[in-house]
Formats: C-alpha cells, structure tokens, sequence
C-alpha cells in the first residue's frame, strides 16, 4: 500500500509541471455534438432505469447460480464479498477520479475550462455507456455464489448488474485521459511516462480490488478497463489541434437513420 501512494504522490507532482503549449481546443458545433451525445446516452439510461423491473439475486433464487456455470477463468478468480476491501476500492477510485484535476494547476483560465469541458464529456460517456451496458446484460454479482453474503446484498437488484465494472470503466477513463492529455502538453518530457506508470498502477489495483471483493468477475473489470481506457483517450484526441490535425463531428440523417459524421 505504501509503494502504491508512493506512485500516486509521484503522478500528482508530475502533473504539476507547467505545459510549455496548450495542445486542445473547444469548438461550439463538435462540443455541441459530443455533449449531446452523452447527455442522450445517460437520457437513454435512465428512461431504461425507470422502466426496467430488475429481479435480484434473492428474488432470482440462489439456488438457481451455480459455480460451475460460470466460465474457468472467472471461476478461477472469484471471491465472497469483503465489506473492507470493497470499501478500500471505493476510496481509490475517488483518488483516480481527482488526479485529472491536477492537470490545472498553473495553468491559465482558458486551459482550464477547455480541459474540464473535455473531463466531464469523458466521465458522462463512461459512465452512460457502463450504466446502459448493465442495463442490458444481467449477470449476477460473485458474491451471489456464496453461502455466506449477507442478505442485504442478495436482495439488491444490483447483485444482478455486474456486467461491466463501473470502478473499472471510471478509473480507467480517469488515468487515460490523465496520461493522454499531459503527454500531449509535454511531447518531449521523459516525466510522461512517470505519469502514465503511476495513474495505471493506481486504476490496476482499482480493479483488482473489485475482483478480490467479490463485486466483478475478471471480465467485468478487463471490459470496464478496456472502455475507459479508450474513451479517455478518444475525447482528447477529438480536441488535439496541433501538427494539422482536426477531428470536425456533424450530424447526419441517411436512409432516415441518424448518426454522427467523423472528418478526420
């Protein structure tokens, strides 16, 4: 643990150094457009949510899960649940969720709102996508396997929501867009890779932690950490502007099915 804050203090100090050029930049109609979209996926979530009647576990029948339904490889990892260690996770997570933020130090009002307008698109996409994944995929938690879970858990109905790790999703979304948008703002700084090393190591054992509480299964967290990672980087690279590079975004309406135009 003492080695694992040592990493996260290194990434705070890292991200401190001031950029010698702000890479990104906001635009009205693209930022119109990707905050659209994600204010319409959590829309989407919770029409879904007020709609949908989930059973839990309790309501599903225990007796029903069984182990050996489950694939080898999560079936080699599982655990039963741990109030401890699951809290443990819920306080790194909220670690990784901040680090972002140090990205403003020193840095000039204009920065400022272009990298937190570029935050919350980020974690409002994470989180809408992770959210209407579970929506759709019922997969009932590890902890439902074992005899010892404590009832409150079991008749939860999100004991049946495991699919994707929302710590994972938010984590990982939190250290990619962290490692991508200082590398961007110091290319030739040796210190980018500091930053990287530490924000993933941090999220890793984010996820880890979700597995050894008996919350996720494996593939729920690789799934989680997989999106995170790819829109933290993805909403940065639709605002990187230097070296001729300018992702435009337009909407369009073929053959009646709407959608989003990428010009690259």
């Amino acid at each position: 643990m003492r080695k694992l804050l040592f990493v996260i203090l290194m990434t705070f100090l890292a991200s401190l150094l001031p950029a010698a050029d702000f890479p990104y930049r906001l635009d009205l109609k693209k930022d119109a457009i990707i905050a659209g979209s994600a204010v319409g996926l959590y829309g989407a979530h919770l029409a879904v949510k007020l709609t949908q009647d989930r059973d839990s576990a309790r309501d599903h029948g225990i007796d029903r899960l069984h182990k050996s339904d489950i694939n080898f490889v999560d079936r080699a990892m599982m655990h039963s649940y741990s109030k401890g260690l699951d809290l443990t996770g819920d306080i790194l997570l909220a670690a990784t969720m901040a680090a972002p933020f140090a990205l403003a130090i020193h840095q000039s009002r204009d920065v400022i709102i272009t990298e937190a307008v570029m935050y919350a698109e980020t974690l409002l996409i994470a989180h809408s996508v992770k959210e209407l994944t579970k929506d759709a995929v019922v997969r009932w938690r590890p902890y439902c396997y074992y005899d010892d879970t404590r009832s409150k858990l079991l008749k939860d109905d999100d004991s049946g929501r495991s699919f994707m790790s929302g710590h994972a999703a938010m984590s990982f979304a939190s250290a990619s867009f962290l490692s991508t948008v200082y590398a961007h703002m110091n290319p030739d700084g040796k210190k980018k890779y500091l930053v990287a090393g530490g924000s993933f190591t941090a999220v890793a054992a984010v996820a880890a932690l979700r597995v050894l509480s008996g919350n996720h299964f494996f593939t729920d967290v690789l799934a989680g950490a997989a999106w995170g990672t790819f829109i933290g980087w993805f909403v940065p690279y639709l605002h990187y502007s230097q070296g001729g590079h300018d992702v435009k975004l337009s909407f369009v309406s073929e053959t009646g099915s709407p959608g989003i135009l990428f010009n690259f």
